[in-house]
Parts: structure tokens; sequence; C-alpha cells
């Protein structure tokens, strides 16, 4: 069965803007995205471990301190901001969230994943104009 020329374009075509819509679907605006800030003075390290599983990264806030609202950074590079962090308070978060000044998210992985997953090397909560460090305990995904 053959099909008119019109069809087999408009078919191309549809095909086409799908294959370039699909290319731009990991990349969504959001308005938290910003450069780092790399000219916050620096704090002394905070005792709360972030670990990364495959797609999310989990902390609890050990220390006897209160945060109020802050962002958190991960590789000096992409970003999310939190309303908060009570005491003993633990959060889970997809690494999705996180996004760089572009707004392209972190390379979490995943089994849907296209591109190799980031490690995660440095991760800092930025709070009353300063950048504290945190301790990353598992940088590399941890699969299930």
């Amino acid at each position: 069965m053959r099909y008119p020329r019109s069809t087999a374009h408009a078919c191309l075509a549809l095909a086409a803007a799908f294959f370039l819509g699909a290319c731009q679907a990991g990349k969504s605006q959001v308005n938290y995205a910003r450069v780092y800030p790399e000219t916050l003075s620096r704090g002394e390290p905070l005792d709360i471990q972030v670990v990364r599983g495959e797609t999310t990264l989990s902390f609890t806030n050990t220390t006897s301190r209160v945060f109020g609202p802050s962002t958190l950074w991960l590789n000096s590079y992409y970003s999310r901001p939190l309303e908060g962090l009570a005491v003993g308070q633990s959060i889970k978060l997809p690494l999705a969230d996180f996004r760089n000044e572009h707004g392209e998210p972190f390379r979490g992985g995943g089994f849907f994943a296209t591109k190799k997953p980031e490690r995660m090397v440095l991760a800092q909560l930025e709070n009353d104009g300063m950048l504290y460090p945190l301790v990353v305990t598992r940088g590399e995904p941890v699969l299930k």
C-alpha cells in the first residue's frame, strides 16, 4: 500500500518534533537556578551526613542547631533551596531537583538514564551568608 507523499512528510515531521522535544526534556526552568556563591565565607563543617542513593540523597540534621531557609549545594555547581532544617529532621530529595545556573539537573542515574551518573564529592549548606561543608558519606550511586 502506498501513502500519499504529504502523509509521509507529516509522519516524518511529527517524529522529528517528538525526538527534538525529548532532547530538551531534562532541562526545565526553575526559579532557583543560580551561580555558585564563591565569595561567601566558609563556616566550620557541620555534623550532617549526606548519603547518596541511586536517584536521591538523604541527610539528617544531627547538630543542635536549627537552620532557617537555606540552599543545599552539590559539587559547587548544583543547588536546591530548603525551607529550613530542624534539629533531628531527616530529608530525602530527588537528585533531579538540584539544578545548575543553566537549569540543567544533576545527573543522578537510574534505570532509564542515558548518561553516566555524576559523583557527589561535595555538599554544602548555604545559610545566613555562610557556606558550611557537610559530610558526604557515599558519593557514588547506590544501586538497588
